[in-house]
């Protein structure tokens, strides 16, 4: 069956579900944590990491540099960790 994100962590306790692909978003907001009950997370290297992008005239302004350099940090990564408890990992 085919749901929208948000209403899948309500599913898993359906017994005609057998497998349910939750973003760390909504998993965590059940309650449930991304590392500890997922059978199966996503690496750095997954095609669904989120990307950043710009605009083809913008991409090497300064401020979106600096935005990446923000972003793209060990703040960052540490800040994600302790937010979602574990459960995301940075894509750079």
């Amino acid at each position: 069956m085919e749901l929208e994100g948000a209403q899948l962590p309500r599913v898993l306790d359906d017994p005609k579900v057998d497998v349910a692909i939750i973003s760390t978003t909504y998993i965590q907001q059940t309650g449930l944590s991304p590392v500890h009950d997922s059978v199966f997370i996503e690496d750095k290297n997954s095609p669904y990491v989120n990307i950043l992008v710009a605009r083809e005239d913008n991409k090497n302004a300064e401020n979106v540099k600096e935005f990446l350099q923000s972003y793209q940090s060990s703040e960052v990564a540490k800040a994600a960790e302790t937010i979602f408890n574990g459960g995301a990992v940075p894509g750079w």
